[in-house]
């Protein structure tokens, strides 16, 4: 009798531990979500985002600190438990990922995606299942093959990204066709893991060879315990028999594992040690035929075999339908389905689901254009000349550069290839400024943006504006260049002359050549009334020389065409090489009517400083299709030299009655003498303001870059050349990088 106690006793005790274990595989399965009210995210990544580190893996480790943060969300009410959907679509733009989130908690899960991905843009988008498709569709799921203590094989058993060969699959799609992926996770808590712990135990202890799978352990125990309970214990009781005792195994410590087996149940330990989710993976592939259809399917099931590994564990297919409606509506919804769900670890899931890298060749993957920077802490918001919009982290903030200090007395640059909004952001800020009354000059080399300018003016400015159009015939306006109120300024205003002019003359320009226009230049100086038609005669014409010359009270100038000038003329051939690029240029220049009726008038009827000093607004319209290339560049080059000379002139005015000048000039280039490193150091002081722009850093000499970059306070990179993101990738690092500007 107290034998057959002990057999139910331990029948017992061997059913309880079954229907623990059982239970415990129950235990996973938490009640149906309720629904919420989500929103559909798109994330794109810059393809450099992890290129400084070496290792395949930062990619999905990185997803897998990601999921480790989103366990955080888990509740101790199942029935309220939210879950995230992780998501790539195929279609005709290309492969491109998301994240549907339930909206009360959009916010924690945007910044643990940031704080893995810092360089990630994140913005609301529509619901690519609400799109229109081919009418041939279907659907399934994928579910795990074995147990749910068996690992899938993982990011770490890879030489490849593993998304490479999902994305390879999806990158096969054609125009209208699509495939969808759906990732539902669903954090759940501690307690699905002792059944695989019981698992180790039993083939660590030896109790029992097991080379079945766990469900088979628990079925082959239960119907030994039924079979002694209802067979062997009553015909022994008829038979008066006691119940047979069981036979221990003879056993020296615990069995001796194969290596395939301790490989094995390492794995296991692994999957166990970390978090779990529950994940339902769906994929809708959508076509224009069936065949084809089949072929999409084929491949992207294909890539998901790449998990697989025999003595463990793998994702298979299951559950296809072809109900177009249904399919549409089920992804619409992301309704977590408990009966179709895999059990996977935050290293599983990392494995089938992260954000892309340049280890993913992929073509047609949407990637960020650039890293987006945080904006400072005083990013200026408040009493700006506007131009620009933060972007970050979806986060728009307008600024600008301050009216009120500093940075905008210290210019602007702007480069950047064409058509990418540097006159956009030029004629933002010359409207601001026109309306907020400050004294504002446009030169321009095309006439579009002045002609945007005029069209803008308010009624309360419109006596303000000087309007500078050399093409116009009719009314001309007059500026001598030679006119100097001050005789002491005569060296400075011919040293600005000879700069526009050397920057037109390239190649011919000389030292000797320089030499003579200088001293011609000072010579129709040191006369009152002179224009620079007279500079061309000056040489040209003898008695207009001598009728000059006898004017001048400069004995060093009139020595030098009394004598060094004369000795000059006596060697033919060397007059002539001298002479001939002035005549060229200059008289070329000159001889045109709209540039003679300009700068051949003695008196002018435009005062820029009185301009400047009154803040008026200055538009210069130098149509290269109206007066020639030639004609406005040179004639730019002498207004933008001519505007610094009366700029200089602010120094005897006490600094606090400097009204701020603010001067834009498209395609500076053009105009922008060796004389120019003078006016971007000095001009500041005398609140005379340069915004720069032009296309690419080749366009500039290396005397002007220099001073470019080191006087500049504000810079403004639009999309560039890779040659153009060298030289200017130091000027924004660390935050940007080269590739960032492109």
């Amino acid at each position: 009798m107290e034998r057959t106690v002990l057999v139910f006793t331990a029948i017992l005790i061997g059913a309880a531990v079954a229907f623990v274990v059982f239970k415990l595989l129950k235990k996973r399965r938490l009640p149906s979500l309720v629904e919420f009210d989500n929103i559909t995210l798109h994330i794109r990544v810059p393809k450099m985002q992890f290129e400084k580190h070496t290792e395949l893996q930062a990619a999905p480790l990185a997803a897998e600190q990601l999921f480790s943060s989103l366990h955080g969300l888990l509740r101790e009410d199942a029935g309220e438990q939210e879950h995230v959907s992780f998501e790539i679509a195929a279609t005709k733009d290309g492969i491109s990922f998301y994240c549907t989130v339930p909206k009360h908690i959009r916010g924690f899960v945007e910044s643990q995606i940031y704080a893995q991905y810092p360089d990630a843009q994140i913005t609301e988008s529509g619901d690519f299942a609400d799109s229109s498709v081919p009418s041939f569709s279907r659907s399934g799921h994928f579910i795990l093959s074995k147990d749910l203590m068996f690992p899938i094989k993982t990011f770490r058993d890879f030489e490849v990204d593993p998304l490479a060969a999902i994305t390879s699959a999806l990158s096969n799609v054609a125009d209208k066709e699509e495939v969808w992926l759906q990732f539902l996770v669903r954090p759940i808590p501690d307690g699905w893991q002792e059944a695989g712990y019981d698992y180790i135990k039993i083939i660590t202890e030896g109790t029992k060879a097991v080379t079945l799978s766990l469900k088979e352990i628990i079925k082959d125990a239960f119907s030994e315990i039924l079979s002694i309970v209802f067979v062997e214990v009553p015909k022994r009781v008829v038979a008066n028999e006691p119940p047979p005792l069981p036979v221990p195994k003879p056993l020296s410590g615990a069995p001796k594992l194969s290596s395939d087996k301790e490989l094995e149940l390492e794995a296991i330990g692994n999957k166990l040690s970390k978090m779990g989710f529950e994940v339902e993976i769906k994929i809708a592939a959508f076509a224009q035929d069936r065949d084809r259809l089949e072929n999409i399917i084929r491949g992207v099931t294909a890539s998901f075999r790449q998990f697989s590994t025999s003595s463990l564990n793998s994702l298979k297919s299951a559950d296809w339908g072809d109900d177009l409606m249904k399919i549409k509506d089920d992804f619409k919804k992301r309704t977590l389905h408990t009966d179709k769900i895999a059990l996977l670890n935050t290293e599983e899931l990392a494995s089938i689901f992260h954000l892309p890298s340049s280890k993913v060749d992929t073509p047609n993957i949407s990637w960020t254009l650039a890293s987006r920077g945080e904006p400072p802490l005083n990013l200026p918001t408040e009493n700006c000349t506007y131009f620009g919009v933060t972007t970050f982290r979806d986060k728009k903030v307008k600024f600008g550069i301050r009216n009120d200090n500093a940075d905008r007395d210290r210019h602007m640059y702007l480069v950047g290839k064409t058509g990418t909004g540097k006159s956009t952001i030029f004629k933002n800020m010359i409207i601001q400024d026109m309306r907020k009354g400050f004294g504002v000059g446009v030169i321009d080399p095309h006439g579009e943006l002045v002609d945007f300018v005029l069209n803008n003016v308010s009624d309360d400015r419109v006596e303000d504006v000087v309007l500078f159009d050399p093409s116009d015939y009719q009314y001309p306006v007059s500026l001598n260049m030679l006119e100097c109120a001050d005789p002491s300024q005569k060296n400075l205003m011919a040293s600005g002359l000879l700069a526009a002019f050397s920057k037109q003359f390239g190649y011919s320009w000389g030292p000797r050549l320089e030499y003579l226009l200088n001293n011609a230049i000072l010579t129709m100086l040191d006369v009152p009334g002179t224009t620079m038609l007279g500079i061309t005669r000056l040489f040209a014409d003898k008695n207009y020389q001598n009728y000059i010359v006898h004017k001048v009270k400069d004995p060093i100038i009139k020595e030098y065409w009394n004598k060094e000038f004369r000795d000059m003329k006596g060697n033919q051939s060397l007059i002539t090489e001298s002479l001939s690029p002035i005549q060229n240029k200059v008289g070329r220049f000159l001889s045109a009517s709209t540039m003679r009726n300009i700068l051949g008038q003695r008196n002018s009827t435009i005062n820029l400083q009185d301009i400047m000093n009154n803040k008026k607004i200055l538009l210069v319209n130098l149509s290269k299709g109206k007066i020639g290339e030639d004609n406005a560049y040179l004639l730019g080059s002498l207004l933008v030299s001519r505007l610094f000379f009366e700029v200089v002139q602010r120094v005897n005015m006490p600094e606090e009655e400097r009204q701020p000048f603010y001067l834009y000039i498209d395609e500076f280039q053009n105009f922008a003498s060796d004389s120019f490193a003078d006016i971007l150091s000095e001009a500041r002081k005398y609140r005379f303001v340069l915004h720069l722009t032009h296309q690419y850093t080749a366009q500039l000499s290396e005397p002007i870059q220099n001073a470019i970059f080191g006087n500049v306070g504000t810079i403004v990179a639009l999309t560039l050349g890779a040659q153009d993101a060298a030289v200017l990738a130091p000027e924004f690092a660390p935050v940007f990088e080269e590739n960032d500007l492109i």
